[in-house]
């Protein structure tokens, strides 16, 4: 889909108060302060924070089961802290369990909890909407709330066989057996549920880290008689990660994905080859239990990802989002040491890639993700052979994106988080034909009005984004004229406040992982001297004249880039390539180029 051309707007000067030595400074700060949190096995551990979906299941639990402990009262803490937080939906949960601890009847206002439901929804790919609302009516369900007639599981209902994660899968039986117990119905979608619930061992083990799944498991099993010492069990081993603040998070951790993400950052930024070696050695050495692989092989309906990379070490749910970004930094760090590991990578990316030539999270013939078909093209790109491969994705992009110019959320907050991804992939110095000549039109107006800048329509800009490290990567690459106008629009930016870097420390919280993750993203878009070429560009536009191009990288960008495919309209203009500004514009000469 491509929206038509718009006037190009005048860029915005770089802040006079903000100069190359400051940003120098900013970068080798952050370089010291990411690099001290790597052990000295390369691996960056990270806790996930709590929330309060996962805390309102745990106080609800200890509640349903008589519990009474310290434990209990830390949740209940917690949950009170958060009966007035902005956010309506943790307010209406918080608000929920609490008044459950204290033997309070809900109060019935079912427009309101409508009104939630449909606004979160909303935010959720089309293909995962009913999954998701089934699961968000069991959680309201056992916070005291009545189920809505649609929901009430039929007495003849089977059980699935549609292709689906082992993560997925899981979640799914959790919620057949919330609902039925809710219900009073029992079927055989419910007894294949409690096959696959007892399977994990809740009574032993948070399988694969997941807090969520772990809760809804137990809540499933609670309505089913016999199982109370399993339930007891469970609720004790989940105790055993309950955070200092009395919260529960949403996983335990997510190791490879911190590490790899941060990998990309130190890499862009120049950081030393010993650090990067060491982390490189301990992504390509990632190998998970047999036994947890085979439980994960055996719960997934479809082929699943093997070969690849999951987001923690004790994770045997490969995706394709990490394997993508661990290929793309040991491509880069030494893909001679690594070629064995990095093949293994790429043939396990290829073989889950759709008849439509996009890429699902986790398991072959699941839908196709914009996301995650992006974050595949990248991780391809060094690669010739996969050029067909990488040319069927794009397509595949160009097909998914809406009439704003961006695409559907994946898995990300950021609205914009897709968006970038699908410009990388579009703009990839391995980019096939129909990647270099995608992108051309400007975003539309109405999406920088919509997006400014911020995670959500509408929603404030923020100092820190959470982009893949891939877009500051390829956008501190020269040369800045081969991706035409489309380039040009990630530079662009309405007339916001510009702010200094040393104002890094107001950066937003992902909702599950620790806020180091910020500093990861500032240092992809910020390296020291050798990225000078954020600072100023000299462009050579459609008129011949050379002129001075602001490029800030640091936060996304308010201007949507639409692609469109390569048989609908004519190919961009060919722009000759401009070199760097020299000194004489006050920049440093760039370095040679790590990401």
């Amino acid at each position: 889909m491509r929206p038509p051309n718009s006037p190009h707007s005048a860029p915005l000067p770089w802040p006079s108060e903000v100069s190359p030595g400051q940003v120098r400074k900013a970068t080798s700060a952050l370089v010291a302060h990411v690099g001290s949190r790597v052990d000295p096995d390369g691996a960056i551990r990270e806790e996930c924070q709590s929330r309060v979906l996962e805390s309102a299941l745990a106080l609800t639990l200890m509640t349903r089961i008589g519990m009474a402990s310290p434990a209990r009262d830390g949740v209940l803490a917690f949950l009170r802290a958060h009966l007035d937080t902005p956010r309506e939906f943790d307010r209406v949960l918080a608000t929920l369990a609490v008044g459950r601890a204290a033997d309070r009847s809900p109060a019935d206002d079912t427009d309101l909890i409508d009104k939630l439901t449909d606004a979160l929804l909303g935010a959720a790919p089309e293909f995962i909407s009913a999954r998701r609302r089934r699961m968000l009516y069991a959680v309201l369900s056992v916070l005291g709330c009545p189920l809505p007639p649609g929901l009430v599981p039929a007495a003849d209902e089977e059980a699935p066989t549609d292709p689906m994660h082992s993560w997925a899968a899981v979640q799914q039986a959790a919620v057949t057996l919330i609902l039925a117990s809710a219900a009073g119905v029992s079927n055989e979608a419910t007894a294949a549920a409690l096959n696959t619930l007892n399977a994990t061992r809740p009574a032993t083990t948070v399988w694969e880290g997941y807090v969520l799944l772990h809760l809804l498991s137990l809540h499933g099993l609670a309505g089913v008689p016999g199982q109370e010492a399993t339930v007891r069990s469970g609720l004790e081993t989940l105790l055993r990660h309950q955070r200092d603040d009395g919260g529960f998070p949403f996983v335990l951790e997510m190791q490879n994905w911190c590490t790899s993400t941060a990998a990309i950052a130190f890499a862009a930024a120049g950081a030393p080859p010993a650090l990067l070696q060491t982390i490189a050695g301990k992504l390509a050495a990632h190998r998970v239990d047999d036994s947890l692989r085979s439980l994960s092989l055996s719960l997934s309906r479809g082929a699943a990802l093997t070969g690849g990379w999951s987001i923690g070490p004790g994770v045997a749910q490969n995706d394709v989002d990490c394997t993508s970004c661990v290929l793309e930094f040991l491509q880069e760090t030494d893909p001679v040491s690594y070629g064995g590991t990095v093949r293994r990578g790429v043939d396990a990316l290829l073989a889950v890639q759709g008849t439509d030539g996009g890429f699902p999270t986790y398991v072959a013939g699941a839908p196709s993700e914009p996301c995650m078909t992006a974050g595949a093209v990248n991780g391809l790109g060094p690669h010739p052979a996969t050029a067909p491969a990488r040319g069927r994705a794009i397509c595949f992009l160009a097909d998914s994106q809406l009439p704003d110019g961006g695409f559907e959320p994946g898995w990300s907050r950021s609205r914009l988080h897709a968006l970038f991804r699908a410009r990388l992939a579009a703009a990839s110095r391995h980019g096939t034909r129909e990647g270099t000549r995608l992108g051309v039109p400007r975003r539309q107006p109405t999406a920088r009005r919509r997006f400014r800048a911020g995670m959500e329509p509408q929603s404030p800009a923020h100092d820190v984004p959470r982009p893949s490290g891939r877009m500051h990567r390829r956008l501190a690459r020269p040369p800045y004229g081969r991706y035409g106008r489309a380039d040009r629009a990630l530079r662009v930016r309405d007339a916001e406040p510009r702010r200094r870097l040393g104002d890094a420390a107001r950066r937003p919280q992902r909702r599950d992982q620790h806020r180091l993750r910020a500093d990861h993203a500032v240092l992809r878009g910020r390296g020291p001297a050798g990225r000078a070429r954020h600072v100023l560009a000299a462009r050579a536009p459609e008129r011949g004249r050379r002129v001075r191009r602001p490029a800030r990288h640091g936060r996304p960008s308010s201007v949507p880039v639409p692609l469109a495919r390569p048989d609908r309209h004519l190919s961009a203009p060919r722009v000759r390539p401009r070199p760097l500004p020299s000194s004489a514009h006050g920049v440093s000469t760039p370095g040679s180029g790590v990401r």
